[in-house]
């Protein structure tokens, strides 16, 4: 084998082994799905700017069973643009499965060129189903199979290398089979661990609003609020989905206030306001030191500090309130105006707008809020009103409910 081909072959396994190590420190945070993946993985496989590599390849995974298989052909156009087939299905028993090393156990890639087994070229295709030769756009010359094992059992089968395929073709399929396959198995377990995680937090900030009106539509509608602003004030997904997520646990630390405390119609006596604004710091030792709820602790600690300095319970000013903290409390704010409480009535959106414009007794936009996250809900406004009204309309089970009225 040329020393050129083999040094190919290597980088390709290199840029694999990088991919692996990219993917492994995603892990933690669930940033790629199936289809991400194989976008990456094939990206590096595919032959084009310089790289050896087929023209095409089939990713093949079996259905429930084994009583099928379903794929897709991707190839690389203009170079850069990595595009698939529509779906295609296999039969197990068909004749055009042999080449996909269907047979439970298969385990070893398989190189062929149409020279090594057939008389012709057109012979060749009969191998194959219809629809891959037609993705492929071309008569396929020869091809690499390797089963991909693990979660998601499959196989991958790649076409058209230039030249002969070679067993260095092999091994790098070989390769990227077995980082496909165990890369999507322990994704798939930090996916479940990850749904456990969210259900929790959602369990744990019901909990804390059980005591309380509207019990689990405001939290819900509070992540989505702070999402919306965050996402729009151009921060990034991560970012996004954290705030998006944590935004629910601003009001943890009320599970340490007594009920009738927060339930009592009027005005609260200054010992029990003390006890109240208690909530940010008993919510920030319930949640702890973990860094995967940093933003929560944040959220929890920092959404009634103002942006003058004036809020509770640290008195910070300006940008030293977290940025989490900023948003959710002109997202929290927003929803309490328009809620029923035992102490006020419910407002209307525009009602809710005077307020963020030009104050009441309560609250002052400019002192209050970062002028900065104000602006982007001027922006947005019109989405907070639809999420509220959302929330409103899937409690009244799809007939319009006067806010006043919700208990």
């Amino acid at each position: 084998m040329p020393q050129e081909l083999c040094h190919l072959a290597l980088r390709q396994t290199l840029d694999l082994i990088g991919l692996t190590d990219e993917a492994l420190k995603d892990l933690t945070r669930r940033k790629f799905n199936s289809d991400e993946l194989y976008h990456e993985v094939l990206g590096k496989l595919l032959g084009g700017n310089g790289r050896r590599g087929p023209h095409g390849i089939l990713i093949a995974n079996e259905g429930p069973g084994a009583v099928c298989c379903n794929g897709r052909v991707f190839h690389l156009q203009h170079g850069e643009l990595l595009e698939r087939s529509d779906q295609i299905t296999i039969e197990p028993g068909s004749t055009y499965a042999s080449s996909l090393l269907m047979v439970e156990g298969g385990s070893e890639a398989v190189a062929l060129n149409w020279s090594d087994s057939c008389a012709s070229i057109e012979e060749f295709q009969t191998f194959f189903h219809p629809q891959v030769v037609a993705a492929m756009g071309e008569p396929i010359l020869n091809f690499v199979s390797c089963r991909i094992s693990g979660d998601v059992r499959g196989v991958i089968e790649a076409f058209n290398y230039a030249g002969h395929v070679t067993e260095y073709d092999a091994d790098v399929l070989r390769s990227a089979a077995v980082m496909i396959g165990s890369l999507l198995t322990v994704s798939n377990g930090m996916r479940e661990t990850e749904h456990a995680f969210h259900y929790t937090i959602h369990a744990l900030a019901r909990a804390c609003e059980a005591a309380e009106p509207d019990t689990g539509r405001h939290i819900v509608r509070v992540n989505r609020y702070a999402g919306a602003l965050a996402a729009n004030m151009g921060f990034n997904t991560e970012f996004v989905d954290d705030i998006s997520l944590s935004a629910q646990m601003h009001d943890v630390g009320k599970i340490r206030i007594p009920t009738e405390i927060l339930l009592k119609e009027g005005r609260l006596t200054p010992r029990e306001m003390k006890l109240v604004r208690q909530h940010p710091a008993y919510g920030s030792e319930i949640i702890g030191d973990s860094p995967r709820l940093r933003i929560a602790r944040e959220i929890a600690i920092s959404h009634h500090e103002n942006w003058d300095g004036t809020g509770y319970p640290k008195r910070l000013k300006g940008e030293r309130i977290p940025i989490s903290g900023r948003i959710v409390k002109v997202a929290d704010v927003y929803d309490a105006l328009r809620s029923r409480r035992s102490y006020k009535g419910a407002m209307t959106h525009e009602e809710t707008l005077d307020v963020f414009r030009n104050g009441d007794n309560r609250i002052n936009p400019a002192a209050h809020f970062d002028p900065a996250v104000l602006a982007a809900f001027f922006r947005i406004e019109h989405m907070f009103e639809m999420i509220y009204d959302s929330s409103v309309l899937k409690l009244g089970l799809g007939r319009a409910v006067d806010p006043a009225k919700i208990k």
